[in-house]
């Protein structure tokens, strides 16, 4: 979701490695673009929780889009929640197209999947501090991040499907 509002992959000016890996669990998230709703980021957070089981289901996430674009494109509010989401997204209408959306050239290699080796990774986070990279334990093992994914991957499986 942050890719849409911002038109750019999420993290593509740093290398996909070990550090971007510890610092999304440590509650790094991408940022969203200027004039992006507050109901979209508020849902894209929701879809970020670092809890599988606090992220919305499919089924939630296409109801809110297509409420959202129900009343955008009747262009008319029935309430003042209506009113304030159909602003939001005619100024997001407006900046959108002002947002310089040139990507730097990034060699492949830095944006592909690999092979990380953690030890010790602690658990996922939503906070958005970044600890500084000396807080960081360097030796983390590759099992602990396997066990991580594995759990992400079940839930995020399991919501989909539920």
């Amino acid at each position: 979701m942050t890719e849409i509002s911002t038109g750019k992959p999420p993290h593509y000016d740093v290398e996909y490695d070990e550090i971007l890996a510890i610092q999304i669990c440590n509650g790094l998230r991408p940022e969203f673009a200027k004039g992006t709703p507050e109901c979209y980021i508020q849902l894209a957070n929701q879809c970020m929780d670092a809890n599988p089981p606090n992220r919305p289901t499919a089924s939630y996430i296409y109801d809110a889009i297509s409420r959202w674009y129900n009343i955008v494109d009747r262009g008319v509010a029935e309430d003042k929640n209506e009113l304030t989401i159909l602003r939001a997204f005619q100024y997001a209408d407006t900046i959108i197209p002002t947002l310089s959306v040139e990507l730097p050239v990034i060699p492949n290699d830095k944006l592909t999947s690999k092979l990380l080796n953690f030890k010790n990774l602690s658990e996922p986070i939503n906070s958005s501090f970044i600890p500084p990279l000396e807080m960081l334990n360097k030796d983390m093992c590759y099992f602990e991040l396997l066990k991580l994914f594995i759990f992400y991957q079940i839930g995020a499986n399991f919501i989909f499907w539920n």
